[in-house]
């Protein structure tokens, strides 16, 4: 009795510590100073090359590359591996013509002494003309490829590509960085769409078109994000400004934060922060054409408020101003609801999931996009409720005015 439970014990033993042997390490590690870290991909296009008789579209492939700590300090390390003054950069910049991105990324080993790992990409920068022409074989290795994560940022780049992959950060050790954490900043405040390759994937599953961020240098040569492409069918059709990227993000009932901005008079304007809100739908045939309705409701908090001489000491006062606001972000998106779908005659505001429960509309929407968006008659109604007038009833007195 006494041996076989000591025999069990032995055989417990065993096997605890194999297990443990093998949980104590990784069967490929590898330093991270062994590793060329690409935190960034841009890729803009060059002329065709013939091959066999046919046309071939090259690409002109940025790869920032960020430097280890160790490495950084030992030297000055510039865009494309040179230097500029006596600053130090966290990062190299490669370019690569080549027909294809993993031909270009297997040429990186030529001219590094470092294996090249994506695992850890922050952003994906692709020129206008990239866009414009159709990024279908760049979509399926961004979705193939193993080291792709969805959480990377797809942007549109504005201009050179080169030079937005040079332009130093204040507060990020490389561009791309910056660019991925201004994107996400973008996101959460202006309550645009994420365009990351996870939201990309899906609007591609589901046929629908997409919207990604577009990044520009101002006329400091600083990196902003003031427009937003749209895609359909793989290819980018046109632009959305800054307020229409607001107001697409409501339509397309993705309302999580944001600020919103009215006039008042003579350029004043009046702030509202959106603490929650929601647009549902209220499809209709009326006369054998459809009717969409947008039914926006939203709560805020006054953020500022630059018309003088208001007072918000009664109920009666915030509530003429709730209908004023609502009425004029009615209009607003009424407006651009009615502009896009004439420009693009395509689903920009994500109905086709939405309508899954109207079978005859659904059907129409995914048979005849084009026909269904020249048919479509929209509506909007607009709810919006301000929960918080901040800590002061009374703006200043017109008196004071400057």
């Amino acid at each position: 009795m006494i041996r076989n439970l000591t025999k069990k014990w032995g055989f417990a033993a065993a096997i605890i510590s194999v297990i443990s042997a093998l949980l104590a390490g990784c069967w490929d590690y590898r330093e991270l100073e062994n590793r060329a870290i690409v935190v960034g991909l841009g890729i803009d296009e060059l002329p065709p090359a013939r091959y066999k008789g046919e046309e071939m579209r090259m690409y002109q492939v940025v790869v920032q590359i960020v430097e280890s700590a160790a490495e950084s300090t030992g030297g000055q390390m510039g865009g494309g591996g040179g230097t500029q003054g006596q600053q130090q950069r966290g990062y190299t910049n490669f370019e690569i013509e080549t027909p294809s991105i993993t031909e270009g990324i297997e040429r990186i080993v030529t001219r590094v002494d470092r294996m090249p790992n994506l695992a850890h990409l922050q952003a994906i920068v692709l020129s206008e003309k990239v866009a414009r022409k159709g990024i279908n074989e760049l979509y399926d290795f961004f979705t193939r490829f193993p080291q792709m994560r969805r959480h990377t940022e797809i942007i549109v780049g504005k201009g050179s590509i080169l030079e937005i992959f040079s332009t130093p950060s204040i507060s990020e050790p490389t561009p791309t960085l910056h660019i991925a954490e201004l994107a996400n900043n973008v996101q959460q405040t202006l309550l645009v769409p994420e365009s990351n390759l996870g939201t990309v994937s899906k609007s591609v599953r589901t046929k629908m078109p997409f919207l990604l961020l577009k990044a520009s240098l101002d006329q400091k040569k600083q990196i902003v994000i003031n427009e937003a492409a749209v895609f359909d069918n793989f290819k980018m059709v046109g632009s959305l400004s800054r307020d229409q990227m607001l107001d697409i993000s409501i339509l397309q009932d993705e309302i999580q934060r944001g600020v919103l901005h009215f006039p008042c008079y003579g350029g004043k304007k009046a702030g509202l922060q959106i603490l929650a809100g929601v647009c549902k739908i209220r499809p209709e045939f009326r006369q054998g054409r459809p009717h969409v309705t947008f039914e926006v409701e939203l709560d805020s908090e006054m953020m500022e408020y630059q018309c003088l001489g208001a007072s918000f000491d009664k109920p009666e006062q915030i509530e003429r101003l709730e209908q004023r606001v609502s009425d004029m972000l009615k209009n607003r998106l009424l407006k651009t609801a009615e502009e896009l779908k004439n420009r693009y005659k395509a689903d920009v505001f994500r109905l086709t999931t939405r309508l899954k429960n109207e079978p005859e509309m659904y059907e129409e929407i995914r048979k005849q996009p084009s026909e269904f968006f020249r048919k479509l008659v929209f509506d909007v109604t607009v709810d919006l409720k301000i929960r918080n007038i901040g800590n002061t009833l009374e703006t200043p007195s017109r008196e004071w005015r400057p």
